[in-house]
């Protein structure tokens, strides 16, 4: 929740935040290579081990300084990137930037709700996220199901 928050909690992180999103544009088309098979990957002259561990630092940086100024908001890490996925596909250069975009509009949407659903009192954006992130994670399970069968 951002209620407690203040803009000295922000300018405390930004200069991780700039560094870690840089970081997650500028791996956006090794991602796409990623995508591929470990074997594809290494004809192609990439350190597959290397890269893994590089990219899973940016994500760890990024989810790290995230919870630190919101705390734990759950299912907008699952929902975010599957939306994003139906509306600009797989390729990593454009699904990157709008799950940065998509993923901070879709918890200012669900931290609004929550200071106006129960006004004058206020329900955390992460109970919010909750509650739409439940049912969204069902439909993700059996979609997937159904594709395994």
């Amino acid at each position: 929740n951002i209620t407690q928050k203040t803009w000295e909690d922000v300018q405390t992180l930004l200069p991780y935040v700039i560094a870690g999103l840089i970081l997650a544009l500028l791996f956006t088309k090794m991602c796409n290579l990623m995508s591929l098979e470990d074997k594809t990957a290494r004809s192609l002259g990439i350190n597959v081990n290397l890269m893994r561990i590089l990219i899973s630092l940016v994500a760890v940086l990024l989810a790290s300084i995230s919870t630190a100024v919101v705390g734990a908001i759950s299912f907008l890490g699952l929902i975010v990137p599957h939306i994003g996925r139906l509306l600009v596909g797989s390729d990593h250069r454009a699904l990157v930037p709008f799950s940065m975009l998509a993923g901070a509009f879709t918890f200012l949407l669900a931290d609004t709700i929550g200071r106006t659903v129960a006004a004058p009192y206020e329900v955390s954006a992460s109970i919010i996220m909750s509650v739409i992130g439940g049912p969204f994670f069902i439909i993700l399970l059996r979609r997937s199901k159904k594709y395994a069968a």
